[in-house]
């Protein structure tokens, strides 16, 4: 991952908070599974992608991802995506190899950090 996407936080809780004062714990509970869900499946689109070297697809499912992260602020794991996105419009193999590793890092990191985001507020508010 380029320096400036590992820098970047990895929740931007501001935009979290916002959806969970929008649609509460369980309207987040689902969006989140929902993101999960696709997530998921976009992470291994990527990889299928990049083996068979197939640069539109692979760029076309980063792209996806980098919008569906960024929906949820889930920042690290989008600028991870992004990351992907460009070094498959350049048909970068080892650059997208790298960029693929980093953006499953960046996906454990969103796990855990929306987890521990999301049972802080659960405690603080009782729900």
């Amino acid at each position: 991952m380029n320096q400036g996407a590992c820098a970047q936080k990895v929740l931007e809780t501001e935009q979290i908070d916002g959806l969970l004062a929008a649609a509460g714990c369980e309207g987040v509970n689902q969006i989140l599974e929902a993101f999960w869900r696709s997530t998921n499946a976009l992470l291994g689109a990527l990889k299928t992608h990049l083996d068979s070297q197939n640069w539109a697809e692979a760029a076309r499912a980063a792209h996806a991802l980098k919008g569906s992260s960024a929906n949820v602020g889930a920042a690290q794991l989008s600028a991870a995506a992004r990351e992907f996105e460009t070094q498959c419009r350049t048909s970068d193999v080892d650059g997208a190899q790298k960029a693929l590793a980093d953006t499953g890092a960046a996906y454990e990191r969103t796990k855990t950090a929306f987890h521990e985001h999301l049972t802080a507020f659960r405690q603080a508010n009782n729900c």
